[in-house]
């Protein structure tokens, strides 16, 4: 588990401000899991929840995020923010901020590819076809249950709202700051 390198962020400004530190616009929001495993449907409940906004590309990969990566590069996107449930070795609903360095040592055992390979073929990909790698991140929420079948527990559901309205926030203020520029 990362520890140290986790932002954890306990209302969604604290998320959107974590963003900002972090992650250069525009950005893909990438939401992995699936829905039918209970805790796991975090990423693509996250991305649902969020409203278009410009400078902002939603993608729901469901498990299979590497069947998504030329679409993910190609929207040309200066970060990927990647959404999925993982043992943060946190209470539950606890959602945390993690910077790509730190993805490897984020346990998601769900997937059938890891997401830090995921993360270093967008970044390998991006550089051939774009010339440029985008940051990469993870938004991430500790599951309760990654097995039952009936959807998110109550404290997933409570960090679906925190995520969803942290990334909105950022999209929004973001989106803002630009058009004042």
């Amino acid at each position: 588990m990362a520890g140290q390198s986790l932002v954890f962020c306990d209302r969604p400004e604290d998320l959107a401000a974590a963003l900002f530190a972090l992650v250069p616009r525009p950005v893909a929001v990438v939401g992995i899991g699936n829905p039918l495993r209970g805790d796991d449907g975090f990423g693509p409940a996250v991305v649902a929840a969020i409203r278009p906004v410009a400078g902002l590309h939603l993608f729901d990969v469901q498990a299979v995020p590497e069947s998504f990566l030329v679409p993910i590069v190609t929207s040309g996107c200066r970060a990927v923010l990647f959404v999925d449930a993982a043992d943060l070795g946190a209470e539950p609903g606890r959602v945390a901020l993690v910077p790509a360095a730190a993805i490897r040592e984020v346990d998601i055992s769900t997937h059938a590819i890891a997401l830090s390979v995921v993360a270093e073929a967008v970044r390998r990909l991006a550089g051939e076809i774009l010339g440029a790698e985008p940051v990469c991140a993870l938004v991430a929420a500790q599951p309760v249950d990654l097995q039952k079948a009936d959807g998110l527990s109550p404290a997933m559901a409570g960090a679906v709202r925190l995520a969803g309205e942290g990334i909105q926030m950022f999209a929004l203020e973001t989106s803002q700051r630009a058009s004042h520029a």
